[in-house]
């Protein structure tokens, strides 16, 4: 990574030792363990909900 990813990732990693970069489409973005796992289910429970309806939708 270059000198400032590191300086930034060392700055936020002093008050959440957990955080990381995540994926590399978005370099800017980091998440700690427990908000990647909250997106996660986010993520499922949205996917989840949209599947309910288009199946209600399409069973009528």
């Amino acid at each position: 990574m270059g000198i400032l990813k590191d300086a930034i990732l060392a700055a936020i990693q002093q008050e959440h030792p957990d955080a990381h970069w995540v994926g590399n489409e978005k370099p800017h973005m980091i998440e700690s363990t427990a908000q990647a796992k909250y997106n996660d289910v986010r993520r499922v429970e949205r996917n989840y909900t949209k599947g309910v309806h288009k199946a209600r939708k399409e069973a009528k």
